[in-house]
């Protein structure tokens, strides 16, 4: 027997799937400054590496560069939010499936899979 879901039932489903903080979310992307740079310009027989580094306008010491693997670059961005009171709890300490630890984690998540894909 299949099931026939109108879309705005598929919208309620997707959005509770997909469930973040847009506020945090925004928060993020207003902030985030990309710098392109390439090291080894001075090899002429190599191709320069390019790199990308990401700071947070207002807050430094918090940035990364593509070389940090995605666990580094959240915990960079938690200890963030967490040492500048941006939230008001340390998700880690949080049992794994409690609602705002898994939130908090989507929304960085999905905030560094944007950043990273180049849309920005």
């Amino acid at each position: 027997m299949k099931i026939k879901l109108n879309e705005n039932e598929k919208d309620q489903i997707s959005s509770q799937h997909e469930e973040i903080d847009s506020r945090l979310f925004n928060f993020l992307l207003r902030r985030i400054k990309v710098e392109e740079r390439e090291i080894g310009v001075d090899l002429e027989e190599i191709e320069p590496l390019k790199v990308k580094d990401y700071t947070f306008e207002g807050y430094p010491g918090y940035g990364f560069n593509t070389w940090a693997t995605k666990k580094l670059m959240e915990k960079k961005i938690i200890d963030m939010l967490y040492e500048n009171d941006i939230i008001d709890y340390w998700p880690f300490e949080l049992e794994l499936q409690d609602s705002k630890r898994v939130k908090i984690f989507k929304t960085i998540r999905k905030f560094l899979n944007f950043i990273l894909s180049g849309k920005k």
